[in-house]
């Protein structure tokens, strides 16, 4: 709507000032304002970009993130409390920090790399130590779903009026995910449609779970669009995820889509799965045969050093295949920087959140608990296949989300086991809050 009204010109500046009122509401009233601010702002990585020209404005998510942590600590309250994950995530940080300093070429860019990932797990404990109650996740979760209907929304009024009758590369579009690129929109639309339809279920109201239903058929229309083939492999694997744990006719529906999905899609969507492989000479297009080279060559490369890798961030500085600066597979990757032992606690996390979220969505008394841990090993699931293709794990605005939803399953775990109400959990002061013993007692 404001675009409609020529008020697009302040969208920059408006942001920026609320930007400011929410670090101070956060440092001197409650530090959750300064994640209501954040959240909705994390795949709008575009829309954060109109703040660049003001002051400080590029470092934004440093600064709330900042401003929450402070606030915490103003109450005397703890902020990085112990949950299930802070052994793994401390020793992961750990790890990679100490993998940066095997290559001692190019050490600011790859620190400052490092310290953007880990923006990640700083987001995850602050979520955990703020966000207290269900109230909080349900207002929260509204906020996310108004920034990706934005965000696709915007996507979509883009692509709409082009001519899909065959595949080109110039149908592509990345949205405002900036430099994630529609490859990582199409991977982080794969996972919010999961979401949103195990979000579904937890819905009494028939407009609200239409709404969530709603919404998930948009995401997964824009996966559609974005021509992004690792999108599509990972919508399916949540689809047949979700179908097998929770709702058996999604199966049906997936096995007559697979029998007549060619004359229901658009004609360039067709041409996009079908020309992958050529069935008459065995041959790859252009941009699998690419990624097929560069996976060669990471494995190549891994021989080299496959227990520690060869440093945190080091690959796009090499230069090995026509340039590319990632290997395009998340897996080989981390192998080849920091080798069989950073590739473990990667797979540990996965993993760890996975039975964390599967078990709470079995075991949960909250119908709202039971469908965010659905939602987060769904997630977990399309988050696992998408990075078969690329890097869609490192990227803020495609896995902030993840850390975002896992706090709420660190909270949610203490809730059902202790209540909203217990104030020794809810109102620690200046003592860490033991939610994996909590959470298991």
């Amino acid at each position: 709507m404001i675009y409609n009204f020529g008020l697009e010109r302040y969208l920059g500046l408006a942001l920026y000032c609320s930007g400011i009122a929410a670090l101070l509401l956060s440092l001197f009233w409650r530090p959750l304002v300064g994640l209501y601010y954040l959240i909705p702002l994390i795949p709008l990585q575009t829309t954060r970009y109109r703040m660049m020209e003001f002051p400080l404005g590029a470092s934004l998510v440093n600064i709330i993130l900042f401003g929450v942590a402070l606030g915490l600590l103003r109450r005397r309250e703890w902020i990085m409390p112990r949950t299930p994950w802070t052994v793994l995530i401390g020793l992961y940080a750990l790890y990679t920090f100490g993998s940066i300093f095997l290559d001692p070429d190019n050490l600011v860019p790859r620190l400052t790399d490092w310290w953007n990932y880990m923006l990640m797990p700083l987001l995850f404990f602050l979520v955990t130590a703020t966000v207290k109650d269900v109230r909080h996740m349900k207002f929260i979760v509204l906020l996310m779903c108004l920034a990706v209907f934005v965000m696709d929304k915007s996507f979509w009024d883009a692509v709409k009026d082009r001519d899909f009758s065959t595949f080109s590369r110039d149908l592509q579009e990345g949205g405002s995910m900036g430099y994630a690129g529609v490859q990582g929109l199409a991977a982080f639309n794969a996972q919010w449609a999961w979401f949103l339809v195990a979000l579904a279920g937890a819905q009494q109201k028939r407009l609200m779970k239409l709404a969530c239903l709603g919404l998930a058929l948009f995401a997964a229309n824009c996966v559609m669009y974005s021509f992004s083939r690792g999108g599509y492999v990972a919508l399916l694997a949540g689809w047949v995820f979700v179908g097998i744990v929770k709702y058996r006719k999604l199966l049906v529906i997936l096995t007559l889509f697979a029998i007549s999905w060619a004359s229901l899609v658009p004609n360039a969507v067709r041409d996009r799965v079908l020309t992958t492989y050529d069935p008459n000479d065995g041959s790859l297009d252009h941009a699998a045969a690419v990624r097929v080279e560069l996976w060669n060559d990471a494995i190549d490369l891994i021989q080299s050093n496959p227990v520690l890798g060869t440093g945190y961030h080091t690959y796009a500085f090499m230069k090995r295949l026509y340039n590319y600066e990632d290997t395009h597979n998340i897996y080989l990757k981390v192998l080849v920087e920091t080798g069989l032992i950073g590739l473990a606690f990667l797979l540990w996390l996965l993993a760890k959140t996975f039975r964390i979220g599967y078990r709470l969505f079995r075991s949960a008394q909250d119908p709202f608990f039971s469908t965010l841990g659905l939602g987060l090993a769904a997630w977990v699931v399309c988050t696992a296949v998408a990075n078969l293709f690329g890097d869609r794990w490192t990227y803020f605005q495609i896995s902030g989300y993840f850390w975002v939803l896992a706090g709420f399953l660190a909270r949610a775990m203490v809730i059902e086991s202790h209540g909203e109400d217990d104030k020794p959990i809810a109102e620690s002061r200046l003592v860490p809050v033991d939610l994996e013993v909590a959470a298991t007692t």
